[in-house]
């Protein structure tokens, strides 16, 4: 690959991406944003003002794909020889009075029409054309089966359909997750609740909540859709709706667990705590000293009251030494169990406030990290909707209409008539209008800019369609018109030369020769 800082001059119609992307390609569907580096062969082409899904330049109206600086003979000799293998379809479908190969002509050329504004686009491209081709293969199915195939056919689409739509916004979701962990992780600040497990599981609980709308539509589809595509099915619409109510309460009950586990250790557990009592004051009893305090009596009797004082005296201390004991130990015993009260009480108090604080921390947690999960699928569903329901939705009925208008077109080149060629114009246009929704989706541009691509593409390109039908009109009318084939020169062919005759005349240039000064 040559590249864009190579000295050399670059070839025509080339592109670039800023940086590589390393992600799965169903998540970079629609988030190609490569950048036109060089545009069609002519030195003083803009190709900043070329967008990557612009079929023709903007300066000089020139094709963009397979363009190259000079003609060359087998470009010229591919050119004539893809016209003259489009005549040869339209003269054997005419003489055979069979569509198939006008068939077969539409299904290339829609691939035609959604591969050429997205050639720059490599993941949008590759899927655009090969769901046309599924979309072919089940117009073709439904085609040669009756009505029970139908049902089948019409059920399976729209289960692959759910599947498609849900294994993508998990994946979107988990990659947004993805990024704004890491634009958060490189932003310095104060971690908020939430920004933990929340962040991981924010994506699970988004993809859990876009069950729910995706089980409910089946489910309606099923029952109310229509009975000739749709298989009416009342044991899988029954689990379709559990499956509803279960994605609804598994996303709750994980935002209330994420919740938990996130705020149950962002709470202050400092909590008010009620003062111990103080110890008591040891009691001490005392009596008054009643012992003889004089000069030893020398009586006997003198004595024997000596020593009854004594021992009235050691008595009554004990006694008051043991009512003293006893009294404390019952003083000290209602304090512990006083205290033991208080510690009681405030260690219940202090487990329900921080049960309180961290249910209340919990439940914010829960709150934040499912608001996160319902802003990421409310930004997702637009997309997804634009990325994976948007291009079945109008390619399928594309592919439905080739065969109808290459039946239309038949008909009017083996019998002619007004009405048919209107018929077969409008499914022509119709066909057109669908793959260019289809190609818009892909690019994941804004609708306004695809818009302008297409009108000018369509503005530019509908010239040289309207000359080749006009002389591929006359070289296979001619001779059936006289009596040679089944082709014969129609509205289509007359109408046409007239238009081209008429701005031929308007552009021709003036031939009066210029006043002199």
């Amino acid at each position: 690959m040559q590249s864009i800082y190579s000295p050399e001059p670059l070839a025509p119609d080339r592109a670039y991406v800023r940086a590589p992307d390393r992600r799965p390609w169903y998540v970079r569907l629609g988030e190609e944003r490569p950048i036109v580096a060089s545009g069609c062969p002519e030195s003083d082409c803009a190709p900043g003002a070329i967008e990557a899904h612009d079929v023709y330049c903007r300066t000089h109206e020139r094709l963009l794909p397979f363009s190259t600086s000079a003609p060359t003979r087998t470009r010229w000799l591919v050119v004539n020889l893809l016209r003259a293998l489009v005549c040869g379809v339209f003269t054997v479908s005419a003489q055979t009075a069979s569509p198939l190969p006008v068939t077969v002509l539409a299904v290339l050329t829609g691939a035609a029409v959604l591969g050429l504004p997205l050639r720059h686009y490599t993941v949008g491209r590759t899927v655009a054309v090969v769901l046309w081709a599924l979309a072919c293969t089940v117009s073709a199915l439904t085609a040669v089966t009756g009505t029970h195939g139908h049902r089948i056919i019409g059920t399976v689409s729209l289960a692959l359909v759910a599947l498609a739509w849900l294994g993508w916004t998990g994946a979107r979701l988990t990659d947004r997750v993805d990024e704004g962990r890491a634009r958060r992780a490189r932003r310095a600040r104060r971690p908020d609740p939430g920004d933990h497990s929340g962040g991981r599981a924010a994506g699970m609980i988004a993809s859990g909540m876009a069950v729910v709308p995706a089980a409910l539509l089946l489910s309606l589809l099923l029952a109310q859709g229509p009975s000739g595509w749709l298989l009416r099915l009342p044991a899988v619409r029954g689990w379709l709706l559990v499956t509803a109510v279960g994605g609804l309460a598994g996303a709750l009950l994980a935002a209330l667990l994420v919740g938990t586990l996130d705020g149950w250790g962002l709470v202050d557990l400092r909590t008010r705590q009620a003062r111990l009592p103080g110890r008591p004051a040891m009691l001490r009893w005392t009596t008054a000293d009643r012992r003889w305090h004089g000069a030893p009596p020398r009586s006997f009797a003198g004595r024997v009251q000596v020593l009854v004082l004594e021992l009235r005296h050691q008595l009554v201390t004990a006694a008051l030494r043991c009512a003293a004991f006893a009294a404390n130990v019952l003083r000290l015993t209602g304090h512990h169990a006083v205290k033991a009260l208080v510690r009681l009480a405030n260690f219940l108090f202090r487990q329900a406030v921080i049960l309180l604080r961290r249910a209340r921390m919990s439940l914010r947690c829960a709150g934040r990290v499912l608001g996160r999960a319902v802003r990421g699928l409310v930004g997702t569903v637009p997309r997804g909707i634009r990325i994976v329901l948007l291009p079945p939705t109008v390619l399928v009925p594309a592919a439905a209409l080739v065969p109808v208008v290459a039946g239309e077109i038949t008909t009017y080149l083996t019998h002619g008539g007004p009405g048919r060629l209107g018929l077969a114009l409008l499914g022509v246009l119709a066909c057109v209008l669908l793959w260019t929704v289809a190609w818009a989706a892909f690019t994941g541009e804004p609708f306004a800019r695809t818009r302008d691509s297409a009108l000018r593409t369509a503005g530019l390109a509908l010239p040289h369609v309207v000359l080749l039908t006009t002389v591929g009109g006359w070289v296979l009318g001619l001779p059936g018109t006289f009596g040679h084939g089944r082709i014969h020169v129609g509205w289509l062919t007359l109408t046409l030369t007239a238009l081209v005759l008429v701005f031929l005349v308007r552009a021709r240039p003036d031939r009066k020769p210029a006043s002199e000064e």
